[in-house]
């Protein structure tokens, strides 16, 4: 039997090594792992113990095939075994072969090692990577507040600032930590936007800190409208009052990460509960009327949320170079709506589109787009609200003013049949 052991190295100083760890490379006969480490424990192996420069799964398992029975086999990983670690795939490679047997040893990650040098702690930090990989940095911080992002050459910790800065969290305390742990570590801390597009190593670690964006003890759906800013003078910038906008919202099935439209935004009702329930994610709230758009900003800033980007203009237009939707709601479309739904549905075949309307002729276009549809369905409701408004000197008596009923219009996937 051949033991071999995965031994997390930590970021590469040896002495940062377990003790565990090191009393196994003291004593192993053959060590693999990339150059770097294998120079890392250069002064604890024995001198005559094999060594060779390795990180591909399938040349160490070969590696490690070849070695004698009753073989000390260590194979060195960066960081901790569990932590964006190749030991995750190398355990399924070597549990192939026959006569081995595998122990992992844990080491000290970079998010340990970073984190104990800015004196804060990490249970409470959400962790990104962008190594190698699509990572939503702007979005885990929105949720988290605290955000710990592994870096590669595909993006930098310069590109990560840089990308917070177009999200609207250029304000964000980051620090950047580079060659952790060896003599030529450097911390470097600012603002997103003080680091933006600078030059840091490709493989660094960062912490980015900023307000989470708020949070809510019970779901985004239907929030009181004394809860929005309508604006003292002239008539009312437009909304989607409270019984309608929790209908639509709820069939929008908005998640964390989703990119959703808000067309026709108005006072941003509908905004604001999108972008609280994809506060990992991003909304777009499209307006063309300049005093709704002023409202709809106030509202955004009412509400702290960042996550909303403000597209001034007209759809279908203003949408083209928007990113695909996930979720599609259309307030108010300037007769608009059929040129709406069928871009929206180009840029994502997926997409749910949710359509309010209150008058019969906007029905009809939408009847007319879903028959030039068939890979969608259409489901149509009619909510009809009313509020009790007191009357009499004391007010002891109510009476139900009904508002206008309204068309909620759901577009969906067509669902394969069998």
């Amino acid at each position: 039997m051949r033991q071999v052991y995965l031994i997390g190295i930590g970021m590469g100083n040896p002495d940062l090594l377990t003790v565990r760890a090191r009393k196994i490379i003291e004593r192993s006969d053959c060590l693999i792992g990339a150059k770097r480490m294998l120079e890392a424990v250069q002064g604890i192996c024995r001198p005559e113990a094999e060594r060779t420069a390795s990180f591909q799964n399938e040349e160490i398992a070969r590696l490690v095939d070849r070695q004698p029975q009753g073989s000390l086999i260590s194979v060195l990983l960066s960081g901790d075994v569990g932590f964006y670690s190749g030991a995750k795939k190398l355990c399924g490679t070597l549990r192939e072969l026959k006569e081995v047997a595998l122990e992992l040893i844990p080491g000290i990650s970079s998010l340990q090692y970073l984190c104990a040098k800015l004196e804060t702690a990490w249970d409470d930090a959400t962790v990104v990577s962008v190594h190698g990989r699509e990572g939503k940095v702007a979005g885990a911080l929105r949720q988290s507040g605290k955000v710990f992002v592994l870096t590669g050459s595909n993006q930098t910790a310069g590109q990560v600032c840089d990308a917070l800065c177009r999200e609207g969290l250029g304000k964000a305390q980051v620090w950047v930590g580079e060659h952790l742990s060896y003599p030529q570590e450097k911390l470097t801390g600012g603002t997103a936007e003080e680091l933006a597009g600078r030059q840091f190593d490709p493989l660094a670690a960062m912490l980015v800190t900023a307000a989470p964006t708020p949070s809510r003890s019970y779901p985004a759906i239907g929030l009181d409208d004394a809860e929005f800013l309508r604006g003292d003078e002239g008539k009312p910038i437009p909304m989607t009052k409270q019984e309608i906008r929790a209908v639509a919202v709820s069939r929008l099935h908005i998640q964390p990460e989703f990119c959703v439209y808000d067309v026709g935004a108005g006072t941003g009702s509908v905004t604001v509960e999108a972008s609280l329930l994809a506060r990992g994610g991003r909304v777009f709230a499209v307006e063309k009327n300049p005093k709704a758009v002023e409202q709809l900003r106030r509202n955004l800033k009412h509400f702290s949320l960042t996550n909303v980007e403000v597209v001034e203009g007209t759809a279908p237009d203003a949408l083209s170079d928007l990113p695909a939707p996930d979720s599609v709601f259309i307030g108010g479309s300037s007769g608009n709506i059929e040129e709406i739904v069928r871009l929206c549905l180009a840029k994502n075949p997926q997409v749910r589109i949710v359509a309010t309307a209150i008058t019969l002729e906007t029905v009809a276009q939408l009847l007319e787009a879903a028959r030039g549809l068939p890979e969608v369905s259409l489901e149509i409701s009619q909510i009809s609200a009313a509020r009790a408004r007191a009357l009499g000197k004391e007010q002891q008596m109510h009476l139900m003013m009904g508002q206008n009923p309204v068309f909620v219009c759901c577009l969906t996937p067509q669902k394969e049949e069998g």
